[in-house]
């Protein structure tokens, strides 16, 4: 957003000196923080002598392993506890896609993971619920685990990445082959998707884009799934952002009209989705776009909402809902005419008032002074009021005082003369106010103020004068 607001000025911005301050910062605040999970011991920047956990969860949810006492991971601050498996059908947060969450039932007590993440050595670290101060868990090896990931999460998780990758084709087949992914999340809620593009993308496009992506859906096309050499990967499958591949890599075919190198679960078929409603589209960087997106279940439950919303608006306005739309803009045109009335009627009275408090205006060393608490619709008009006082008594000072709610405003006028014989509007203003028990100043010719106690608006100005 900064270089979309500098562009437009002529301005630049340094990003790389941003990135570098960006990274300095970023480890400030993991030093703060000490959340670093302790692993075991390395050399630069290698892990040694550890083993990375195999993941088993692309075709296991279920399944018993043999625990490792040794490997229960604590974070520094004492709080979170990880327990490490050699094998694990708990996918760890990696590519956007969040970690699994589920349980582990060991020696008859039932543990709740609530989050999988991954450590440098590739290890997956199952964090666990803290046990209120008991003693730490009796755990030694071969120590056996019965873990089961909650498999309806998994599945929210897989449908919103699935999505994805079909909203990545379809904006690629809309926008243009210039779209790349540059970043992703996707949780069991919504999904969201970053991408390179040079403008706001339409409201016509987004339609598009869902039209595509749920044409797909209702298709249930097959998602296949293979691993195969880098080098021997579809022509046209997509790799991403500086990711590092090794030598085998993991395609993710769906339909073969997107082929993409991921790592993380799907559905079998896209039908599994259900649906796919595009909810939200931003500019987060110049050049990058962002779309936010609900799949499945969290798309039903949005659209449940504002099914709900449309049918409560048009029960209000007594329409139907596919008439809600032209009942609305008759309302709002009827509106703008009553303001239109109601402006010239505030008007007049406003003259009215004016005329009133003129006319009740001392004069003292040859000035004109007005002060007065009134009635006021807003603000612009108690100042439109005070601007036509002082011009139907010529050189003198109009102070005007008004309540809106629980809150005082006031307005005060100068005209040259009394300028010059020290009656400066915003150092009055500011006297005054003070008494209100608020703030206020502006210029010598005019200034506002207020305060928070407004029954002591008569005791500062004077009494309340009605039009």
């Amino acid at each position: 957003m900064t270089q979309l607001l500098a562009t437009e000025r002529g301005l630049t911005v340094d990003t790389a000196e941003f990135d570098r301050l960006m990274e300095r910062q970023r480890a400030t605040a993991r030093a703060a923080q000490k959340k670093e999970v302790v692993v075991a011991a390395t050399e630069g920047d290698a892990v040694v002598d550890q083993t990375p956990t195999k993941f088993l969860g692309y075709t296991v949810t279920r399944t018993t392993v043999a625990g490792h006492g040794t490997q229960v991971e604590v974070i520094k601050d004492g709080k979170d506890t990880f327990v490490v498996f050699d094998q694990t059908p708990f996918y760890a947060e990696m590519g956007g896609q969040a970690g699994d969450t589920g349980t582990a039932l060991v020696n008859g007590e039932l543990i709740h993971i609530t989050d999988t993440v991954k450590d440098k050595a590739g290890r997956h670290l199952h964090k666990i619920e803290a046990r209120g101060g008991l003693d730490p868990w009796p755990w030694s090896n071969g120590t056996v685990f019965e873990l089961a990931v909650d498999l309806l999460r998994r599945r929210a998780i897989s449908r919103h990445h699935s999505a994805a990758h079909l909203i990545h084709w379809a904006l690629r087949k809309t926008l243009g082959t210039h779209v790349r992914q540059a970043g992703t999340s996707k949780t069991p809620d919504r999904m969201r998707f970053d991408f390179s593009h040079f403008e706001a993308v339409t409201a016509a496009q987004l339609h598009e884009v869902e039209k595509l992506v749920n044409e797909k859906v209702i298709d249930n096309a097959p998602v296949t799934i293979y691993e195969t050499d880098f080098d021997k990967k579809p022509e046209g499958t997509l790799a991403f952002f500086g990711d590092k591949y090794g030598r085998t890599v993991r395609v993710v075919d769906i339909g073969g009209y997107s082929l993409e190198l991921c790592g993380g679960t799907h559905v079998t078929t896209t039908g599994e989705i259900g649906l796919i409603k595009v909810v939200a589209e931003m500019a987060i960087a110049a050049g990058t776009r962002r779309i936010e997106a609900v799949a499945g279940q969290a798309a039903l439950d949005y659209v449940d909402i504002h099914e709900a919303a449309l049918k409560a608006v048009s029960a209000r306005l007594n329409a139907g809902p596919q008439d809600v739309a032209k009942k609305l803009e008759s309302l709002l045109v009827h509106q703008k005419e009553l303001e239109k009335k109601l402006s010239a009627f505030e008007q007049k009275a406003a003259a009215g008032l004016a005329d009133t408090l003129a006319a009740l205006a001392t004069t003292r060393d040859g000035l004109k002074f007005v002060s007065a608490v009134i009635s006021a619709g807003d603000a612009e008009l108690l100042r439109s009021i005070g601007s036509q006082v002082l011009h139907r008594i010529g050189e003198g000072v109009v102070t005007l005082g008004a309540a809106f709610g629980d809150r005082a405003s006031l307005v005060a006028f100068s005209s040259p003369a009394a300028i010059k014989a020290g009656h400066q509007a915003g150092k009055l203003v500011s006297e005054l106010s003070a008494k209100l028990g608020g703030k206020g100043g502006g210029k010598p010719d005019f200034a506002m103020g207020g305060g928070k106690d407004p029954s002591k608006l008569t005791d500062v100005l004077g009494p309340k004068i009605e039009g």
